[in-house]
């Protein structure tokens, strides 16, 4: 049971943080460099946001140092 919450939880933060690395990169790219910015941006901001939903614990605690 809590294998699959664990799942679940992981599977959304990875989602969220997806979209959230792509969504802040195509916008700053398209502000910074039109269209092509976009998709290049986007797809760094994918990336990145790759990297965090790998790791849900060291970015949490990145951010909460951050603040």
């Amino acid at each position: 049971m809590l294998r699959t919450i664990g799942l679940i939880l992981h599977t959304l933060w990875a989602i969220c943080t997806l979209a959230t690395g792509a969504f802040v990169g195509a916008t700053v790219g398209f502000h910074s460099g039109g269209w092509i910015g976009a998709v290049v941006l986007g797809l760094v901001g994918l990336v990145i946001g790759a990297v965090v939903a790998a790791l849900p614990l060291e970015a949490i605690a990145l951010i909460i140092e951050g603040l």
